[in-house]
């Protein structure tokens, strides 16, 4: 039986789905077993001509098991 983990991360990018990659991209580094995401909230920043978007996600980790002796 598998035990899932979340935890709340926020990517920033040029787009909705380069903000996404770049917090999966991340939470892949230290995180195996990522399952899924929920997006929460998408928000943006201007600053003259430039937008960035801040999306916040939930991300799904299935927790290894461990065989304890």
């Amino acid at each position: 039986m598998a035990v899932q983990k979340a935890v709340e991360l926020t990517g920033t990018g040029a787009t909705v789905e380069d903000a996404i990659g770049e917090a999966l991209d991340r939470a892949r580094l230290t995180l195996e077993g990522i399952t899924r995401f929920d997006v929460r909230q998408i928000s943006g920043i201007v600053e003259g001509g430039r937008t960035t978007y801040q999306v916040e996600l939930r991300v799904w980790f299935t927790l290894l098991e461990r065989m304890h002796g």
